[in-house]
Order: C-alpha cells, then sequence, then structure tokens
C-alpha cells in the first residue's frame, strides 16, 4: 500500500508537467494545418504598470494584460471569475458569485497584492485585504496584472498590482449603450446597465448593476447593487479633466458549517457580512510641451464592512459578535510625464491621510482607531539604447504608520528578433501591515524570461522567479519563494485556438529550509494549471470558450480537536480533486449588425470538480447554469 502512495504521489507531482507537454505537442501539430487559414491573435500594444504608457515589449515585469473582450468571453460577474483564469493566480475558494475569497498570486497572499480602479486604492488599510468578488466586472476596459513586487511605483505592493481601468466615454456616438440580464441556478441573477456617449468636449460613461443569488451553500446568499459614473472634459491645449464616481454595497452569507470538524467545540456557525464603499476622483492631464505632460490626481475613499457572528452548540447561541471595520482614506498624485519616442521619464509625488478603526458594536468596544498621514516621491524611466531598453526605478515612501522605506528596481529588455523579447529585472519592495502588528514584509526579488513569437503559429512565454520574503505577512517564518511560469497560446484553426498556463513554485522556510505548506494562515499550491479552448465563427456569430483550472495545494498539517476535545494531528482540510471546467457559449443572432442582440448561456464547474483551501467552512460551487441576453443600443 505505502508503494501505491508513493507512486500516486509522484505521478500527482508530473501530471501537469505531462499535460503541458502534451499541449505543446498538440500545438505544434496544429501549427502545421496552416492550410485550414489562421487569424492574427488581437495584441495588446502597451501597458501603463510605471503610470505612463509604455510598449508591452519595454516591461521587464511579468504582466499579464485582460482586456474587456476577455471578461465578455467569460461571462463573468466579479473580478473573481476573472481572476481564476490567469496563470499563477489562485482563489482560495470560489463560491457562491459576490462572496468574499481570498487568493495569492504565485504564493503571495492577496494582502500584499495592491488592488487599484482608476488609480484608486481599494485595499483597506486595517488588513490590506480587497475580495475580488466584491469588484463587479461590466465597467472595467482593461486589468493589468503584475506578478511580482510593484512598490517602485505605488509604494505598498510586496505581492503584486491588480491596476484596474475602467471604461471611457464613447467617442463616436452621442449616446450608445447595454443591458444584460441573465438568470440561472439558485435564483442566480445578474442585471447590468449602461449609457456612453460624447457630447461637444463633454464625455459620460454610466453604469448600474444588481447581482443576487439564493446562495450554492446554506448561508452564501448575496445581494450586490452598484452605481459608477465617468465624465470627461476636453480641455484647451489637449488636456483632458476626468471626474469619477462608484458606490457599492454588498450583502452576502460569508459561511455555514459543522464546524466540530475543524478546530471548534461549538456545533454550527453562521457569518454574514454588509459591506458598503464609495469612491471619487478627479483626475487633471494637461500637455505643457509635446513631450512633457503634467498629471494631477484627487481621490476620496470611504468604506465600511460590517460582519455578523453567530455560532450554536445544539441550537443554542454560544457566540454572538457584530464587528466593524471602517476606512477613509484621501490623497493626491502629481506628477510630469517626459516621452520622447520610447524612451519615458516619470517623476511624481503622492499624499495620503487615513482614518482607520474597528470596533465590536455589540459590547461597544473599540479595538483600534488611527489617523496618520503619508507620503512619497518616485522616479521611473526607461531609456531606449537600440535593441536593449533599460528601465530603473525608485520610490521613498514615509508610511506614517510603519517608519520610511526605499523601493527600488532595474530591470532591461532585449529585443533579440522583432517577435522575441528577453526580460530580466531585481527588485526591492514592502507591504505595510496590519494596523495591530509591528513589522512590514519586506522582499527582494529576481525576475527573468522570454517572451516569442518565432515559433510558427504559436506565442510562447517562461519566467522564472525567485522572491526573498522576510517578517512575512503571514506570520513567521521568513520565505523563500522561486519557481517558473509558462505561458503558450496558438494562432486560431479554423476559429479554434488553444492556451495553457502552467506554475510551479517551490515554497520553503528561510532559516530551517523545510518546505511552507499551505494552511490557515497562508495558501502555497506548489503546481498550477490554467487551460482554454477558444471557437470564433463570425460568419455564423458564434463563439464559445472552455476554460480549465487544476491545482495541488501541497497542504501541510493542524490540530484537529473531537467532540470530548481530544486532539489529533490531520491533515489540513483542503481539496483539490480534478480539474474544473466552465464553458461559456455566445450567439450574435445578426453577425452583421454590430448592434445585434446576443444570447450566452454558460455551465460552471460542469464535472463538480472540488477545488478550495478548506473544504469544511468553505465548500467549492457545484456545477451551476445561467443564461441571458446583452442587447446593445
Amino acid at each position: 500500500m505505502l508503494l501505491y502512495k508513493r507512486l500516486a504521489h509522484r505521478l500527482l507531482r508530473v501530471a501537469p508537467a505531462v499535460v503541458v507537454a502534451a499541449f505543446f505537442a498538440g500545438a505544434a501539430f496544429a501549427a502545421e494545418l496552416d492550410s485550414l487559414g489562421f487569424g492574427d491573435e488581437d495584441a495588446v500594444d502597451s501597458v501603463s504598470v510605471a503610470r505612463i504608457p509604455r510598449p508591452i515589449s519595454q516591461v521587464a515585469e511579468n504582466v499579464t494584460v485582460v482586456t474587456a473582450d476577455d471578461i465578455l468571453r467569460l461571462n463573468a460577474h466579479t473580478l473573481a471569475d476573472v481572476l481564476q483564469t490567469v496563470p499563477g493566480i489562485q482563489l482560495d475558494y470560489q463560491r457562491t458569485p459576490g462572496t468574499f475569497s481570498f487568493f495569492n498570486i504565485q504564493g503571495a497572499i492577496s494582502s500584499t497584492v495592491l488592488v487599484l480602479i482608476d488609480g484608486v486604492r481599494q485595499s483597506d488599510f486595517f488588513s490590506n485585504l480587497e475580495s475580488p468578488g466584491l469588484i463587479p466586472v461590466q465597467m472595467i476596459d482593461r486589468i493589468e496584472i503584475t506578478k511580482g513586487p510593484g512598490s517602485s511605483v505605488y509604494g505598498s505592493a510586496s505581492g503584486g498590482v491588480i491596476n484596474i481601468i475602467t471604461k471611457s466615454p464613447d467617442p463616436e456616438r452621442k449616446a450608445a449603450g447595454m443591458a444584460s440580464g441573465s438568470v440561472g441556478s439558485s435564483f442566480t441573477a445578474d442585471s447590468r446597465a449602461e449609457l456612453s456617449g460624447t457630447v461637444d468636449r463633454f464625455g459620460y460613461y454610466l453604469n448600474a448593476g444588481n447581482l443576487r443569488s439564493d446562495g450554492f451553500h446554506p448561508n452564501t446568499q448575496v445581494n450586490q447593487n452598484n452605481l459608477y459614473g465617468k465624465f470627461t472634459y476636453l480641455l484647451p491645449g489637449e488636456g483632458k479633466m476626468t471626474f469619477g464616481l462608484w458606490h457599492l454595497v454588498n450583502h452576502a452569507g460569508m459561511d455555514a458549517a459543522d464546524a466540530r470538524q475543524f478546530q471548534f467545540f461549538f456545533d454550527d456557525t453562521r457569518d454574514n457580512s454588509r459591506d458598503q464603499r464609495s469612491y471619487g476622483f478627479l483626475s487633471l492631464t494637461q500637455p505643457l510641451t509635446p513631450q512633457l505632460t503634467f498629471d494631477f490626481d484627487a481621490y476620496a475613499t470611504a468604506r465600511d464592512e460590517y460582519s455578523y457572528f453567530n455560532s450554536f452548540d445544539q441550537g443554542v447561541s454560544t457566540y454572538a459578535a457584530a464587528l466593524q471595520t471602517s476606512t477613509h482614506y484621501r490623497g493626491t498624485n502629481t506628477r510630469l510625464n517626459w516621452q520622447d519616442g520610447d524612451n519615458t521619464l516619470v517623476i511624481g509625488t503622492e499624499y495620503g491621510h487615513v482614518w482607520a478603526s474597528n470596533q465590536e458594536l455589540l459590547t461597544n468596544t473599540l479595538f483600534n482607531s488611527r489617523t496618520w498621514d503619508s507620503w512619497a516621491g518616485y522616479a521611473n524611466a526607461s531609456v531606449n539604447l537600440g535593441q536593449l531598453t533599460v528601465i530603473p526605478g525608485i520610490r521613498y515612501d514615509s508610511t506614517g504608520i510603519n517608519g520610511d522605506f526605499t523601493s527600488y528596481t532595474l530591470g532591461a529588455t532585449y529585443q533579440l528578433a522583432g517577435n522575441t523579447t528577453l526580460r530580466a529585472y531585481a527588485g526591492k519592495g514592502f507591504t505595510l501591515p496590519r494596523m495591530t502588528l509591528a513589522q512590514k514584509e519586506r522582499i527582494k526579488t529576481v525576475q527573468a524570461g522570454v517572451e516569442t513569437g518565432a515559433v510558427p503559429f504559436l506565442w510562447l512565454k517562461g519566467t522564472y522567479f525567485f522572491n526573498a520574503v522576510r517578517d512575512t505577512a503571514q506570520g513567521p517564518p521568513d520565505q523563500d519563494r522561486q519557481g517558473v511560469e509558462l505561458e503558450a497560446r496558438t494562432v486560431p484553426v479554423a476559429g479554434v485556438s488553444l492556451s495553457t498556463g502552467y506554475t510551479y513554485q517551490h515554497v520553503k522556510d528561510a532559516d530551517s529550509g523545510q518546505v511552507v505548506h499551505t494552511d490557515s494562515n497562508q495558501s502555497v499550491p506548489s503546481h498550477l494549471l490554467k487551460l482554454a479552448l477558444r471557437y470564433d465563427n463570425k460568419d455564423l456569430g458564434l463563439r464559445g470558450t472552455m476554460t480549465g483550472n487544476w491545482l495541488y495545494w501541497n497542504a501541510g498539517p493542524y490540530t484537529y480537536f473531537d467532540a470530548a476535545g481530544n486532539p489529533s494531528v490531520r491533515s489540513y482540510p483542503v481539496s483539490d480533486k480534478g480539474m474544473n471546467w466552465d464553458l461559456h457559449l455566445n450567439w450574435r443572432t445578426r453577425p452583421r449588425n454590430d448592434l445585434s442582440p446576443e444570447l450566452f448561456f454558460s455551465v460552471r464547474n460542469v464535472f463538480n470538480g472540488s477545488q478550495t483551501a478548506m473544504r469544511i467552512m468553505y465548500p467549492s460551487q457545484p456545477r451551476w447554469f445561467e443564461g441571458g441576453a446583452r442587447v446593445r443600443f
């Protein structure tokens, strides 16, 4: 029996590599079918990871870009649906849309990842968290995901940056819009509407939506409402002023489980939450010369989160609590952007004022309440030397709550050929701790990779990363994280294209050298595999997408207490059974008409797989169905 267990474990470790190898072989075979005709993939020309548009061939970091069309193909409800399809990213659990989930980027937990919308910080200041289930996707134009520290640009962001750029007003029409509605299992319904246009110098984009569900498991119901507006005005001299507002209220069940299966003594726990958040921003862009532009941003946010806990033992309430966490934030960002051909320079300053608190409402107990001011100065550049581009960056943060920190990066890209780019960079960054802790997480990173289209009909990308993490956000021990990320995509053959992403990461205790496992403090899956099959037929107005997600959690031990209070050591209750598949189909009823109605249908978790970092408290969503329609005007 021991021999079979060892053999199964070895097969489990090599399975992703076998699948990836099989995919590459299949892709190479498909590349020979040029007689069927190929179309060109839509390319992403530039990204703004350094607060200024820069050709993607001159970005040293490992960046993934998700477009509005990618989101539309997934029939996605929230950012969580999108992140689960991105190589190197894994949600701890997926349940009813709109519920809370942690996530990690190459082993960096979500409290170390900075989430921005319109350049405005969404991560709170109490625990540095933002739930991807609380960000609707209809208003998103694109998402730029930096895997690795972004501190030299944004400050507190040792694990990465998710930069969400919202849609702009339609410049071609005075009024254009869309209405969408869907309904599915457990009365899961998503209703959306948007209106956009430009009249003379004034442009507007408006969006409203409601997401609700009875929940796929007990106490995972959701009711989420959001309103978003963006307004632009063109100034003399090609300047532009932009004003934006967002308001969201989300009611959701958090969990419900027989807690005796874990480490508690009561029978049942039920948690609910109410999240309310608003932000507004004002942005000014004014060219001073053909090469020099002045930018100014001002923003204010307010977020209040309420969590209601109730635990039962034989039907009698044994513990109840009502917690409120509030973060109010306002600040400014001022910068000069210089761009001359492929050379860029950004110099800026940032100021922020924060009030953060948390309290227990039933007993009227105030745990923490603090205000502080922070400021930063930064400079980032790209210097083009023919085929070589050198990319330095530095930022100094006076955090106002946890001392000062200097972050830096030095990177380079080299155009080996017209369609091959070599990348490498080293950097140092940090993440502010929870408000109740003293030490901020510090990270030093080295990354190197290659991206190429030199292989006929294929796009390939590979990245090696090594992250030395100290004073980790998870608490001790210090960690060394290293691994590789491989991505591949074929060009379409008869409308069919394939893509894959495989991530291997090895996380160890920097002092003892022992492997770090997934547990209640962190999720560090050692293997991640993403697959996608796409089909497009423009003549028939049909397109379909099937995505797959496989992982190995690499779970560690935990102490289990039975009903009598007797302890025993068990493997942490994760679940990584099989690959989770989602199927999405879209049909434009009149393919040659841009305003044609579109019908869509999705089956999520087609084969009822189970992938969760805590199967007892947060079981995976079961297979569920939904269908709906979009109408444009």
